[in-house]
């Protein structure tokens, strides 16, 4: 057998490699990523699993008489809130609120930021002045006021801090998006379907915005995080859920700072969620970064 013919088939046996089959090998070999995954997972476990494995009913009141005079024990590991509604209970459900809000507002500043961005990157020219120092202004202002700015005028309410939290993202995946399309927009196999004839439409959806995603992925994954801190200080400021029996993790820590001296539990273990889920989230988006971005990977 010819050296050809063996090289030829040592090629064959390879097995077929790219970015997202490279990336995926090297994230299962980061720890933080996985730990973060681990997180993350868990906390959408308890969010769909509420029902089963909440012990009370989050909006039953006086469960030992108010404020527990024991604090946590066996009934109640994490406590009695000040109106005797059981803790753990409440912790659960909150996944369900925080994960869900902090989902869609991404998913909202995600999605009119990829069309913001893919207009202003590919067409250029006038129309991408425009829409980049329109981001310019909102990235001008602290996302958090900006968010209390469209609560106040739309008023408060989980909607309204879905539409309020997503608003503040939109800048970000904009000039993102704009940037990576920008250095796509040049390359050769760019270049080759322009000159067959391919429409642009074609040559954004089709060439471009494939191999200039895997930033905004990542980006989206850190977002997540931002997200959730940004729901729980809207729900602390008191303009989340107006029901304020809604197991929300920020409603939560309302009014709790009148009880840290004697019932410290109320402020930490909602507290300690909102982290552990941030955490998940922040380890899953460093992962996938140096898993994506070359200058990143190290030896992987």
């Amino acid at each position: 057998m010819s050296v050809a013919e063996l090289e030829a088939r040592e090629i064959a046996l390879e097995r077929p490699s790219g970015l997202w089959h490279d990336a995926w090998h090297r994230l299962k070999r980061n720890p933080g990523a996985i730990v973060g995954f681990v997180l993350v997972l868990s906390f959408v476990l308890v969010a769909v699993f509420a029902p089963v494995l909440a012990p009370y009913d989050p909006r039953r009141q006086g469960l030992e008489g108010a404020l527990g005079s024991s604090g946590p024990s066996l009934d109640h590991p994490f406590g009695l809130d000040q109106l005797g509604r059981d803790q753990l209970s409440r912790i659960i459900f909150g996944a369900r609120f925080s994960l869900l809000i902090g989902i869609v507002s991404v998913a909202v500043g995600l999605s009119v930021g990829l069309v913001l961005g893919s207009i202003a990157g590919y067409i250029g020219g006038f129309v991408d002045t425009v829409i980049m120092r329109l981001m310019d202004v909102m990235l001008s202002i602290p996302g958090l006021l900006l968010a209390i700015g469209i609560v106040a005028m739309l008023g408060p309410g989980l909607t309204q801090i879905m539409v309020a939290v997503g608003a503040t993202q939109i800048p970000i995946f904009a000039r993102l998006l704009r940037g990576s399309i920008l250095a796509q927009r040049e390359n050769d196999f760019v270049l080759a379907a322009r000159a067959v004839g391919v429409p642009r439409r074609t040559i954004l959806a089709s060439h471009i915005l494939p191999n200039a995603i895997s930033p905004v992925i990542v980006q989206g994954t850190l977002a997540l995080a931002t997200a959730i801190i940004d729901v729980a200080g809207l729900g602390f400021l008191g303009l989340g859920p107006q029901d304020p029996s809604t197991p929300e993790w920020g409603t939560m820590l309302t009014d709790t700072t009148r009880y840290l001296q004697t019932a410290p539990y109320l402020a930490l273990i909602p507290g300690a969620a909102i982290v552990m889920s941030v955490l998940g989230f922040n380890l899953i988006g460093d992962g996938l970064r140096e898993a994506l971005d070359p200058k990143l990977r190290g030896r992987g």
